[in-house]
């Protein structure tokens, strides 16, 4: 059975704007179906607000992000948005992130974001890098 994982901003952006990294090898992963992607309504705006926002600053090459996102929403599973509580203390925007992992009883969470990084296992699911999650999911 393929491992759920919700897909932090850092990842997503990181994955569309750069080739060749680990970000970009959890979307290819993703695109060969090793692992379901969740996400939603709230997960699915931050992308496209943090994904867009970092496309103007860095002036990316890639001007086929929005496609990407696209390809994304389609191939992650939409979930209801679930009720969010204080989680992460550093940083409350993303208790969404660590809320819909625990909704959607995701295996994993990958990110970059020190902040989810720091808490480590939040409610028993391993908040982890890229590469991290890369090797745990092709190792099983």
């Amino acid at each position: 059975m393929r491992p759920f994982a919700v897909l932090d901003s850092s990842v997503v952006v990181s994955g569309v704007g750069w080739s060749g990294g680990d970000a970009r090898k959890v979307l290819v992963l993703l695109a060969q179906r090793g692992f379901a992607s969740l996400r939603t309504a709230w997960l699915t705006a931050e992308w496209s607000e943090v994904t867009q926002r970092v496309s103007e600053e860095v002036r990316w090459r890639n001007p086929n992000w929005p496609n990407w996102l696209d390809w994304l929403k389609r191939a992650s599973v939409l979930l209801d948005d679930p009720p969010i509580s204080r989680i992460v203390a550093r940083d409350p925007k993303d208790d969404p992130v660590v809320a819909a992992a625990i909704f959607g009883k995701a295996q994993y969470i990958a990110a970059y974001d020190l902040d989810l990084l720091d808490l480590e296992k939040p409610y028993g699911i391993p908040c982890v890098t890229p590469r991290a999650f890369l090797s745990a999911v092709l190792r099983a």
